[in-house]
């Protein structure tokens, strides 16, 4: 790849020209990007041959959810299950974020022509026309065809809240029954969502609520109480005065144990604790002369200051228990082919997530595969077992894929196609060779330890 070089504007009015026209340039690509995705599904149709598109695939995976959504897309043509995934690494994105691309380029183009158009001719972004498509997903033709016709003039423009308007107005008026009903289903779309992703090195992270609003508004009253009640116990124990918002942010941890809230609420003395959180900490040798203050926790696969990991491990409110140690430079092999107990741990600690080029699944929802098929002599050890979700697990099963051990935790991955991509714990590199594919035999056994 070419490295960027400076341009030769001098003065404030070439250089703004030079922005314009790379941003023109950008967007002409980003389009041309949802065209060849309706081309990659127009050449790999479902054939009768194949399964049904994605089951019976874990049905937590994104794209099983968007495969039903399609079911229910009047003149949408479904794709082979086996071909989002090599045009997903193509892109540089994960499986589940090419289908997405795929699914919303084939929506516009089939049911909202108008703006598929204007796509085509780069008069409107694709990020904003991949929004339209994901607004009408699952939406009656006729709600389509009159937010097509609205949109025509102005889908270079329109933002969110125009959008989701526009929308709303055109279902109340052509299905109102179905808008009611659409509002009762809402609330099958409850949920409280930790997210693991959000947590720093200080151990903050981040929670999404989305509820009935009487539930989350008692909830808000009973957060004002516990806070309130924190407050006066900081006071009586001469600590720090923390924030309001800080003391509510406390007042969910009380609120896990409710038992603890409730003596709390009453002044009372708190009761023995009853949560508990088993924490996997790697250290290095350093660390445990004091040398080195940095451990990372596994369980967010994060790295934390140890004084963190104390912090927590000395707090009064949750039961604190040791785990045997698990060295990591060790080999282990085992008989079995069931990966179980100890074993099964030490592989989720070796390989956070799902191994498969820019999947960010976690390794404790997947699938344990022997690289090596066991029925072709492939060991059950730390080298020839892998995470892989249930997708792409599938993948390399029936669809091509391939992948050999570079070195404990880097994986070289081939799709039928001549691609390759290497994967490690920092991310996924796309390595196709320009030429010919280069090839790639694992050792017979999978093992790479030796006997």
């Amino acid at each position: 790849m070419d490295s960027l070089t400076e341009t030769a504007a001098a003065t404030p009015t070439a250089m703004l020209t030079a922005v314009r026209a790379t941003r023109e340039a950008s967007i002409r690509a980003d389009n041309l990007l949802l065209v060849l995705a309706t081309e990659w599904a127009d050449a790999h149709p479902v054939l009768p041959a194949d399964p049904e598109p994605f089951a019976p695939i874990d049905p937590e995976d994104p794209a099983a959810e968007w495969a039903r959504e399609l079911d229910a897309e009047r003149g949408i043509p479904r794709w082979s299950w086996k071909a989002g995934a090599s045009f997903a690494a193509a892109v540089g994105r994960s499986t589940a974020g090419g289908d997405a691309m795929i699914r919303d380029a084939l929506i516009l183009r089939h049911r909202l022509p108008r703006v598929w158009a204007r796509v085509v001719t780069c008069e409107v972004e694709a990020w904003r026309a991949r929004r339209i498509a994901q607004a009408v997903l699952g939406q009656p033709d006729d709600v389509c065809a009159q937010l097509d016709d609205e949109l025509d003039d102005v889908a270079h423009k329109v933002g969110p809240v125009i959008l989701d308007r526009l929308l709303d107005e055109a279902l109340l008026r052509l299905h109102p029954e179905q808008r009611e009903l659409a509002q009762l289903e809402a609330l099958d779309r409850r949920h409280a969502t930790l997210h693991p992703e959000s947590i720093n090195d200080t151990g903050v992270a981040d929670m999404s609520l989305r509820g009935d609003w009487k539930d989350l508004h008692d909830f808000d009253q009973t957060l004002a109480r516990v806070a309130a009640a924190l407050a006066r116990a900081d006071e009586q124990a001469g600590s720090h005065a923390d924030t309001l918002d800080v003391r509510r942010a406390r007042a969910v941890g009380v609120l896990a144990d409710p038992a603890s809230a409730l003596a709390l609420l009453e002044g009372r003395s708190a009761p023995k604790p009853s949560k508990h959180t088993m924490l996997f900490l790697h250290i290095s040798d350093l660390a445990v002369l004091g040398l080195d203050p940095v451990g990372r926790n596994e369980t967010a696969n994060r790295a934390m200051l140890d004084q963190q990991i104390r912090d927590w491990c000395g707090r009064t409110d949750s039961h604190v228990s040791v785990q045997p140690v698990i060295d990591l430079n060790d080999h282990v092999r085992t008989d079995a082919y069931e990966v179980r107990g100890r074993f099964e741990t030490r592989n989720h600690l070796l390989n956070s997530t799902c191994v498969f080029p820019l999947c960010t699944r976690p390794a404790r929802q997947c699938d344990h595969d022997h690289r090596v098929p066991r029925d072709r002599g492939g060991e059950t050890c730390d080298c020839n077992i892998a995470p892989l979700c249930r997708r792409h697990h599938r993948l390399k099963t029936h669809a091509g894929w391939r992948y050999t051990l570079v070195e404990p935790g880097v994986w070289l991955w081939s799709d039928a196609h001549g691609q390759q991509f290497i994967r490690d714990d920092t991310g996924t590199l796309d390595v196709t060779p320009p030429g010919r594919p280069v090839s790639g035999r694992s050792p017979d056994n999978g093992c790479r330890a030796g006997p």
